[in-house]
């Protein structure tokens, strides 16, 4: 058992590539540039606001600043937005953008009034700015003349980029959770979940934008007599604030925390127009995936494509069958005296469209020395074998990457896999015993056309 001190280095200096960190500072950036250059109009004004309103707030110190004064500012972080997302001279150009970024938003937070929202929009800037996220998709990176060696170390997974990332997830966690606290550390506490309290909100925001002369939005008072609904969304958005946290334990379970919570704020945009722009484009949650796969999908694409077309047919024996898998294809290996199995395949067979899919019995010499790869008994008949990519894959998880590539709804099914694994597998383990004996197997197989047979390795 691991001590304690490796689980937490472990956990927080997890490798990852230069890529991932580089994509979301190209995201991060990208927001900055168009949160910079379209809201230039709206911090005009609160400049013009009645200097009486005006209360310093983080690193704005003195009086309000003069107009020039802002202006100079203003541009200064629309050229820093700039050279951060392109990634050139980063260790003094991201430094100082997020310096200007974080006095231009306290500057705004200056006049009666704090957006909040725009709090963890700073901090991952903060986050990038002091870490090595220019390494990859950088003009640094292009015009830095490395050796050999540096160059292909760079690319490899590294603890240097993991930790800023896992740090970002829990920066947004801690302050979903700190918004939790609030509501029960509120005069309400845990009554604040019965509904009314948001109602109410939704009430009065929706009267303070009809007295400021902004169109009401019809949505409130269609929804507003539904206690029951204010309810559910109460308890929803409470323990997706509380639970955050959560989200930093497990992978998965933080992709579905950050799509759920991503689907929370358009809810609320929807029922009462108000805006976290950070939150609605998404790019707050971009941490907790692999954006770098965004990138990397077309050249798979271009990959896949060139190795159909450079791939001869493939030879067939005598019987019609395939001597070899094919590159492009994925090769399902499974019990060919399962009458389970081979219904499966059946399935299979009727619903990818695409022929994306071969097969072999694992009886077959194919099938022999896959389960040699995987260091299985050969006697071991008690798994579907997927390979797709180069990749093996076993049991449920096998069964769920196969049902996403079918047409028709059977795709959903793959939401199964947010299912830990040992729990899916323990139910495969089950079937998988007693197949034989819920599944008689055919007396004789049927007979397939030679555009199927094809399909199946011999």
């Amino acid at each position: 058992m691991k001590p304690t001190r490796q689980i937490l280095h472990d956990f927080w200096f997890e490798a990852a590539p230069p890529a991932r960190l580089a994509v979301f500072r190209v995201l991060v950036g990208m927001f900055a540039l168009w949160y910079a250059g379209t809201g230039q109009d709206d911090l005009v004004k609160v400049v013009r606001t009645d200097p009486r309103l005006f209360a310093p707030v983080g690193i704005v110190f003195g009086g309000p600043p003069s107009l020039e004064l802002f202006h100079w500012v203003h541009r200064g972080v629309i050229v820093g937005a700039l050279f951060f997302t392109l990634g050139l001279w980063y260790r003094l150009s991201a430094p100082l953008f997020a310096v200007l970024l974080f006095w231009l938003l306290c500057f705004r937070n200056s006049w009666s009034m704090i957006y909040h929202s725009d709090n963890l929009f700073v901090l991952h800037v903060i986050v990038l700015a002091v870490t090595r996220a220019a390494d990859a998709y950088s003009l640094d990176a292009l015009l830095r003349r490395r050796r050999q060696s540096d160059h292909v170390a760079a690319r490899e997974p590294c603890w240097q980029y993991g930790w800023p990332i896992k740090l970002m997830c829990a920066v947004t966690d801690a302050a979903y959770f700190v918004t939790a606290v609030a509501k029960l550390a509120g005069p309400l506490g845990l009554s604040w979940m019965t509904g009314q309290a948001l109602r109410s909100q939704m009430a009065v925001d929706a009267l303070r934008k009809e007295l400021l002369g902004v169109p009401p939005n019809p949505v409130s008072y269609m929804l507003y007599d539904w206690l029951g609904l204010f309810s559910l969304l109460a308890v929803g958005s409470f323990a997706l604030e509380f639970f955050a946290p959560l989200a930093l334990l497990n992978k998965r379970l933080g992709r579905l925390w950050a799509v759920s919570t991503f689907f929370m704020h358009w809810g609320i945009l929807f029922v009462m127009h108000i805006t976290f722009r950070y939150h609605l484009s998404g790019v707050l949650f971009a941490p907790f995936f692999r954006v770098e796969r965004v990138l990397e999908l077309p050249r798979k694409l271009w990959r896949r494509r060139a190795a159909a077309v450079a791939e001869e047919s493939l030879p067939e024996s005598a019987t019609g069958l395939a001597t070899r898998p094919s590159l492009r294809r994925a090769t399902l290996y499974f019990d060919g005296e399962c009458g389970l199995c081979d219904r499966f395949v059946q399935f299979v067979l009727q619903h990818d469209r695409g022929e994306y899919f071969q097969f072999a019995p694992l009886q077959s010499e194919a099938g022999r020395e896959q389960l040699s790869r995987l260091g299985l008994p050969e006697s071991n008949l008690r798994t579907v074998v997927l390979v797709e990519d180069g990749k093996p894959y076993v049991r449920s998880t096998a069964t769920l990457r196969v049902c996403r590539r079918l047409a028709g709804p059977w795709p959903l099914l793959y939401a199964l896999i947010l299912i830990p694994k040992q729990w899916r597998d323990a139910a495969y383990a089950l079937v998988a015993r007693n197949r034989k004996r819920w599944f008689k197997a055919r007396p004789a197989c049927p007979v397939m056309p030679p555009e199927r047979r094809r399909r199946f390795i011999g």
